[in-house]
């Protein structure tokens, strides 16, 4: 009997409860003012414009909710603009034409590098630079002189790498180099790539050497599908597709080379 009398009691005062129309807290239907925020308005049910503890709970919520839109999960940052020309490929990998790119890149490079050092060096001082490439006239200096001009042309070719993403090898013969999310790989980066290529593609471009490191490199890329230098800095190697145009491209490429190296040795 008295918990039937208890549950009617409680259901007749909740009905007589009322509600703070600022805060939502109840109050007493006596109460001419909120004991919470203080205000004077009040309503017969509750409200959903909590303020205190409820208003921040539901300003935390909102914020993680608008966070977790601003930064998706699962979508990296993309810093700069993708330069992967539409249509072109990682695989199937093209070793012989990356080759031919860097031959002519450091054909071409080292010797326009080369002579720009030597314009001025002359400039500045003359008698000291006379002596150093007196050096390189003297039959025993091959050897020695294909190792500086690949070097040279090696960091030339880095730089132009790093700052645009090809070269004039790899423009012929089609190719660009990314970094993981297609950027262009920067200065540093192009000049660090290609020192490597130097030392471990190249062999410091000692001849014999060169030819054991070559393989090696020509091995690597066809197994693994990139090169050592790449795969460490996760850069990405696209290719034009291989088609009548990219046949006579190639055809240029390597008629380009010997063109160079026929000018170079005729000087």
């Amino acid at each position: 009997m008295l918990s039937v009398i208890s549950s009617c009691l409680i259901d007749i005062g909740s009905k007589k409860m009322k509600y703070c129309a600022s805060c939502g807290e109840t109050a007493l239907p006596t109460m001419v003012m909120c004991a919470s925020c203080g205000h004077r308005n009040f309503s017969d049910l509750p409200t959903n414009n909590g303020s205190g503890e409820n208003a921040d709970a539901n300003l935390q919520s909102s914020s993680n909710v608008s966070g977790a839109v601003r930064q998706p999960s699962g979508i990296s940052k993309v810093i700069g603009p993708n330069i992967i020309p539409d249509g072109w490929l990682e695989t199937p990998v093209t070793p012989w034409r990356r080759y031919g790119a860097r031959i002519l890149d450091i054909t071409f490079f080292g010797a326009l590098g080369f002579f720009l050092i030597g314009v001025i060096y002359f400039a500045l001082a003359p008698y000291s630079a006379d002596k150093f490439f007196a050096i390189f006239e003297e039959p025993s200096a091959r050897v020695l002189d294909i190792i500086v001009s690949s070097l040279v042309g090696s960091l030339i070719t880095g730089a132009i790498i790093g700052i645009t993403g090809s070269s004039l090898g790899k423009v012929i013969f089609g190719i660009v180099v990314t970094d993981s999310n297609g950027n262009r790989i920067g200065l540093a980066n192009g000049l660090q790539r290609d020192f490597t290529v130097f030392l471990r593609g190249l062999g410091l471009a000692i001849p014999i050497v060169s030819f054991f490191t070559l393989y090696s490199s020509y091995k690597r890329l066809t197994k693994n599908k990139a090169t050592s230098w790449d795969e460490e800095k996760s850069y990405r190697v696209w290719h034009r597709p291989s088609g009548a145009s990219q046949y006579a491209l190639n055809t240029i490429g390597i008629l380009l080379i010997l063109l160079v190296n026929a000018g170079l040795n005729a000087m």
